[in-house]
């Protein structure tokens, strides 16, 4: 998440929404389109608290421009009280835009303390490559929402449960995580089912996880990852078949099978020097929980048959990228040989 001086965007942005805090003018990007929504409503909300009725309106940047949305954001509105307009997929503030004139327009909208309208342009890229755009950035205008990750992605997941009353121990989110995946969409929902399982319990358990939530194609793939890292062969060809029949790419198994063992091999190191599982997670810039996972497949594996996964992993990436093989046959016999050799 970009920061702006030391806080993540969104979060400076709640903080602002919570302090009664409204710009003309705000710019969001990035690829965390949930957060901008749910952002995007908090600020009519505060729309409505402030100026009372508001004439909201949802246009799309690639059919009309700069100038005709400042035309509506300057028109009076008919039911009263204020304007508010969002602009999905803005195309305005990209280096091809030439047009500074618009963009000065914009900038004089957002310094005018006396706005009762307010524009969310929802852009698909920002660059500050004119005078306009550099002041609007500069102003805090500008908001970046990239996707939740570790510590972030933890903390926003705590603060949905304690909304409802609920808590959940790090290992179990953990879980929770892994098994769902990083869309935040998708988290949400997901949490609502678990919330509802739980009725008047307030601490949610690894059981309650596994019961009440459905596994993403992501949680599949870590499945898959262990089931091949212990040598559970027809486990893992069974996941293998259900990632493909999802639409799962090929490459992208092979790059997060690449990944886990280049992992596993780090692990090895580390703890091979006196690393301790506790001390593992800050070394490997991973979650405590799958330092521990991770440690426990180091004591399933040795040096040979690691060399031997990495000589597999990389001959098979090798026959897929020149064509040798087709690209589901390289998988399940990489699946099939992994398993052997880690068994």
């Amino acid at each position: 998440m970009k920061p702006y001086g030391q806080e993540a965007d969104y979060l400076r942005l709640k903080k602002e929404i919570e302090a009664g805090e409204l710009r003309p003018v705000y710019i969001f990007y990035g690829n965390e389109d949930f957060l901008m929504e749910e952002a995007s409503q908090s600020l009519r909300l505060q729309m409505a608290a402030k100026f009372g009725d508001v004439d909201a309106s949802r246009v799309d940047g690639e059919c009309i421009s700069l100038d005709d949305v400042l035309d509506m954001v300057d028109t009076v509105s008919l039911f009263g009280g204020s304007r508010f307009v969002v602009v999905k997929n803005a195309l305005h503030f990209t280096k091809e835009n030439k047009k500074k004139e618009s963009l000065e327009r914009l900038l004089a909208h957002h310094a005018n303390p006396d706005a009762s309208a307010c524009v969310i342009f929802f852009a698909r890229d920002f660059a500050k490559t004119n005078k306009a755009c550099k002041e609007l950035d500069a102003a805090g205008a500008v908001y970046r929402f990239d996707q939740l990750k570790g510590a972030a992605l933890a903390a926003w997941l705590r603060e949905r449960l304690a909304l409802k009353g609920k808590k959940a121990p790090a290992d179990v989110m953990t879980i929770f995580v892994e098994r769902v995946g990083h869309d935040l969409r998708r988290l949400d929902t997901e949490l609502e089912k678990i919330i509802t399982y739980l009725g008047d319990r307030d601490e949610l358990d690894e059981k309650s996880v596994q019961l009440a939530t459905s596994r993403s194609i992501h949680g599949d793939i870590f499945a898959l990852i262990e089931a091949v890292v212990y040598g559970r062969a027809s486990k893992a060809l069974t996941l293998l078949k259900d990632l493909l029949a999802a639409g799962e790419p090929p490459l992208r198994i092979l790059a997060m099978l690449v990944r886990q063992f280049r992992l596993l091999g780090e692990a090895c190191e580390q703890m091979r020097r006196g690393c301790s599982r506790d001390e593992l997670a800050s070394r490997l810039g991973i979650h405590p929980y799958a330092a521990r996972k991770l440690a426990d497949q180091v004591n399933k594996t040795d040096e040979d048959k690691l060399y031997r996964a990495v000589e597999l992993l990389l001959q098979a990436d090798l026959d897929i990228k020149r064509g040798r093989i087709d690209h589901v046959l390289a998988l399940e016999t990489l699946v099939v040989a992994l398993g052997e050799k880690s068994a």
